[in-house]
């Protein structure tokens, strides 16, 4: 079965030269999210209903090729808009007509015709969307009208007549006018107690797959605080950097915007302070500080569940600020249909938010994470020593720096840089004695084929394209791909430059040999078996 990651990446390496990089960025690379491949289905997820109608229309002929030529089998492209169910074309729901349920604006004028969406509407139109099936009474805040757009010829809608959210890097966003933002607050009047660790920023924050799209979202909202992705919805896992993320948009909006309030807060010190205040028998210096702010970092809000009084309050705050435009992240270990145990309006206002998922990290990243902390603290690792950690501590980003900090003590108490052999000792409790997690790399397995087959290394690395060859490399990569957690990016780096689908070729065309002659696959689970053994 291909790799969920690998087949995403192939299909929008096929798509990205097909369309124009407006497209790509805001459609396919920002606005998609891989979800699940079995029987030949691929399911995306998408950003909002709205995107999921859309693409659906414009683009499912589009990704089936793309992901039918990764796959190398028909596949079919299933898009899903998780947090209010699947999602198929519905022209009640196109984006170019306006929802019947919408009122005429007063402004309107019946003379005038408008032949696209204004810019400003595409957030308004996304919300409705949103909104239409969802089973909550609607405050006032919520009700906003949609401007009325040209529906005579609904079938020519093109994505240029709208301005989309566009995710840009923070520094290539322009702060509003000055004209439209508060007096600068000179540095020793901006508070200190806004709760942000000096730790966690976009610069000690390392970005991967499984991160990608939940840092593009915070970088936006950093440069521009309530103006596109508000609220902000981050969820994944313990130890992956939901935390990092949000106190890195935090201290990005006190550089870019030094006058605005913030307040970072994990939910239980929310709920704590807010006994505090009722014992205090002053609850309402407690609505002040927290309905009053500019920017409100809320951590692990998972804990509001069982807490009714706390999530009463946390409503009425979340209504507030929402409705003076201020902004708004959260994170939990849950997506928001998966909070159970929140009231329904408050569940459902969570859902509505722009929802980004962090995953675990892959080999490359977590690499990367062990390169960029012996760097920072200049402390000299070898190679081997770095890719023994990452590829044996994948779980999360917490354990993968406790496995650092262990390994760095083992080299410290040796006197010794640190080695591949002080590596494994200092974590030889954490490494499991099965086969499955023995470091293996691709030296290792191209060097045993190469002994196998009695075919030099030169040659295996070469272009030769001759049986003898040509058969041990493709097997070769296959085993790199089953014995390791290298990408086939990287697998085709590693033999002599080579492109990711010659090694997804030569993987499905060993696997399909392995299926069809018994002989052969004991003969490629004798040599896995063998390469697994070495320096046991």
């Amino acid at each position: 079965m291909i790799d969920l990651t690998e087949l995403w990446i192939g299909i929008l390496t096929d798509i990205r030269p097909q369309v124009s990089p407006q497209i790509y960025d805001n459609w396919f690379e920002a606005a998609l999210i891989p979800c699940m491949y079995e029987n030949d289905v691929l399911t995306l997820d998408t950003t909002s209903r709205f995107v999921c109608s859309f693409i659906s229309k414009k683009y499912t002929d589009l990704l089936e090729t793309a992901a039918s030529h990764v796959t190398g089998r028909p596949t079919q492209v299933r898009l899903i808009y998780s947090t209010g169910g699947e999602t198929t074309p519905d022209p009640s729901v196109s984006p170019a007509a306006p929802s019947s349920a919408s009122s005429t604006p007063a402004a309107y004028h019946p003379e005038k015709t408008v032949s696209a969406a204004p810019a400003s509407s595409f957030k308004v139109l996304e919300e409705d969307t949103i909104r239409e099936n969802q089973e909550y009474d609607e405050p006032e805040w919520a009700q906003t009208t949609l401007e009325p757009v040209d529906t005579e010829n609904p079938d020519t809608y093109e994505y240029e007549s709208i301005s989309l959210p566009e995710i840009r890097s923070a520094k290539d966003i322009t702060p509003p006018p000055a004209a439209e933002k508060p007096e600068p607050v000179p540095a020793a009047q901006v508070p200190v107690s806004d709760g942000l660790n000096s730790n966690y920023t976009f610069d000690t924050f390392i970005v991967g797959n499984s991160n990608r799209m939940a840092n593009a979202v915070a970088l936006s909202v950093a440069g521009a605080p309530a103006q596109k992705y508000n609220p902000f919805f981050i969820y994944g896992d313990s130890g992956l950097g939901k935390t990092h993320l949000m106190h890195a948009i935090g201290h990005k909006i006190r550089e870019n915007f030094p006058n605005m309030s913030l307040r970072c807060i994990t939910s239980e010190d929310f709920a704590n302070e807010l006994i505090q205040s009722i014992q205090d028998k002053n609850p309402e210096s407690f609505r002040q500080r927290y309905r009053n702010v500019d920017v409100l970092l809320v951590d692990d809000i998972q804990f509001l569940e069982n807490k009714e009084h706390t999530q009463e309050e946390f409503f009425h705050t979340f209504n507030k600020l929402y409705q003076d435009h201020k902004q708004m992240v959260f994170t939990s270990d849950r997506p928001p249909q998966n909070l159970k145990k929140l009231e329904n309006r408050l569940r459902s206002r969570f859902q509505a938010s722009a929802v980004a998922r962090i995953t675990p990290p892959d080999l490359e990243m977590r690499t990367a994470i062990l390169r960029r902390r012996s760097q920072s603290e200049h402390i000299e690792f070898q190679n081997d020593a770095i890719n023994f950690i990452a590829a044996n501590v994948s779980e999360n980003i917490r354990e993968l720096e406790g496995a650092f900090v262990r390994v760095t003590l083992q080299a410290a108490e040796e006197h010794s840089p640190v080695t591949l052999d002080i590596a494994q000792r200092a974590l030889q409790d954490l490494v499991q004695a099965s086969d499955k997690k023995k470091y293996i790399t691709i030296d290792e397995i191209t060097k045993a084929v190469c002994q196998f087959y009695k075919v030099k290394y030169e040659d295996l690395m070469s272009k030769k394209k001759t049986k003898s060859i040509a058969f041990p490399r493709q097997i070769a990569m296959y085993l790199c791909r089953e014995l390791t957690e290298n990408t086939y990016p990287h697998i085709g780096t590693a033999f002599n430059g080579r492109d990711h689908s010659t090694v997804m070729h030569a993987c499905d065309k060993v696997a399909k040999a392995m299926e069809k002659d018994k002989n052969f696959r004991t003969m490629i689970e004798q040599l896995k078996t063998r390469i697994m053994s070495v320096d046991k």
